[in-house]
């Protein structure tokens, strides 16, 4: 891994979060809003799309404008479509309001417009050039100079504060917990307005956490007043996230709304860990730049998260696809600064690709026949377009082992998470002792830092490594970010 040199010598973050500016027409769209009576939420089935969908049906709720949360199941696909505004046409509903989804739903918008119903399309993702024919549309990716990075729940909380602000009415800490948690699990930018909604949720989610977050951290055996970045984004998420995956997002908002069902989760959650596991073992790396694995039925719900662990094991961008009668859905996700929309707009120029998503992580769907000029496209592409590799930042140097409170007060900058990562420390010493059973090798460096590691050392080498050091317990430990640092 590349890191930036920090000759700071002491044990010490130094990051600010500027909140911008939110200026953005967000009048008219309130307005329109508050002129209904009756609401049809369409939002996700992810933490994200469940999040907002609940921010805005607490608005709602409490402004007594009558709405449903209709949640799309992973077999329908992701977004708004056609068949939706007729469902919900006919069970009475003439205004849809979409939540993290929509900026693409063009044929929606039209079945809508010829069906007589108002589509309000609220969003945060990347929107092409034109954008669909829609009663109202709001993301903030469309204007300028103001913050664009939100999550779809932190667009949600924009509209539910300046909704509840025209009738005098205060959000509520709920509304502020599930935005905080969605902006982590989204894997936004935490950073200026992001890390303000993303804060205030941790230390709501602290003091108070609301049902369905307070049975997700019994089951794992986890207080709520030590809740962190990490288990926002890697306990509390992926257990909502499972019930879609493997199963319905309903339950996930049941969760959230109700506080029920968290045994039936925790067995789905168990069966995705397991399950993720087994394909992962069935792929190996090849001489593509661009790896693309296709199995045969997969669930769609977790082909994004087996995509994940094999982009960060391999260091390359990766596609893994399920397929089902010809057709091939696929998750992406990127490595180092790899823009995926761009290879794929490249790709769709010459093949027929439908995809969509952000720089990062994608859907895309595709031919099987098309598979492999797909696979010899991306190489191409890459070729041209080498990766560049992610420079991380180091914090700091460590001449010596920090003090409990000095490690403390990392605390005030938490959630970690993209764009604010977890402190990260160079260690720059000799290997002065060594420890090891069958299990595990601690090294002493300098007589100064105990470390786990996994590499293998011998008493006088030279060793860097990049760590977090944090507080187990009554001591300071270490986390191992890398034992082979390039610094830059």
């Amino acid at each position: 891994m590349l890191w930036q040199y920090n000759s700071n010598t002491k044990v010490e973050l130094n990051r600010t979060y500027p909140v911008q500016p939110n200026n953005m027409p967000i009048n008219d769209l309130v307005q329109a809003i508050l002129s209904f009576d009756k609401v049809a939420i369409f939002g996700d089935y992810d933490v994200d799309g469940i999040c907002s969908s609940l921010i805005l049906k607490k608005a709602l709720d409490r402004l007594g404008i009558k709405n449903i949360i209709r949640l799309p199941e992973r077999s329908e696909g992701y977004g708004l479509k056609p068949e939706h505004i007729h469902e919900l046409k006919q069970k009475g509903f003439d205004t849809i309001l979409t939540v993290d989804n929509g900026i693409t739903a063009f044929d929606a918008a039209e079945e809508a417009e010829k069906l007589g119903v108002k589509l309000i399309i609220t969003d945060h993702h990347e929107p092409k050039n034109v954008l669909p024919k829609a009663y109202k549309v709001f993301n903030p990716k469309l204007y300028k100079d103001t913050y664009k990075e939100y999550a779809g729940a932190g667009v949600a909380f924009l509209i539910a504060r300046e909704l509840l602000k025209v009738k005098d009415v205060p959000v509520t800490v709920d509304m502020i917990e599930l935005a905080g948690l969605a902006t982590v699990a989204d894997v936004v930018p935490l950073d200026s307005n992001n890390w303000y909604i993303a804060r205030k949720g941790l230390e709501y989610i602290r003091k108070s956490p609301v049902k369905g977050i307070k049975e997700i951290l019994r089951i794992a055996d986890r207080k709520p007043e030590e809740v962190n970045g990490f288990d926002l984004g890697w306990i509390i998420a992926p257990r909502i996230n499972a019930c879609s995956r493997l199963k319905s997002p309903v339950l996930g908002l049941n969760l959230l709304l109700n506080g029920t069902g968290i045994e039936r989760i925790e067995e789905l959650n168990q069966e995705r860990l397991k399950l993720v596991k087994e394909y992962v073992e069935h792929i190996k790396d090849n001489d593509n730049k661009f790896l693309m694995y296709i199995f045969k039925n997969c669930p769609k719900g977790i082909i994004g998260l087996i995509a994940g662990r094999v982009s960060e094991t391999y260091q390359k961008p990766v596609l893994i696809g399920t397929l089902q009668y010809e057709q091939v859905t696929a998750s992406v996700r990127t490595y180092g600064e790899f823009d995926l929309l761009q290879a794929f707009e490249y790709a769709s120029k010459h093949l027929d690709v439908v995809y969509g998503g952000h720089k990062a992580a994608c859907g895309v769907s595709f031919n099987i026949r098309d598979a492999k000029r797909l696979q010899e496209t991306l190489n191409r592409y890459i070729e041209a377009n080498p990766i560049e590799q992610e420079i991380n930042l180091l914090d700091g140097v460590l001449l010596k082992k920090p003090a409990l409170e000095e490690l403390q007060s990392f605390d005030n900058f938490e959630p970690f998470g993209y764009k604010n990562p977890e402190p990260a420390f160079l260690i720059d010493g000799t290997v002065t002792d060594i420890k090891e059973t069958m299990k595990w090798r601690m090294l002493t460096i300098n007589n100064e830092f105990n470390v786990f590691v996994n590499e293998t050392y011998n008493i006088g080498d030279s060793i860097k490594l990049v760590v977090r050091p944090y507080i187990n317990g009554n001591y300071v430990s270490y986390k191992v970010f890398d034992e082979k640092p390039e610094i830059v």
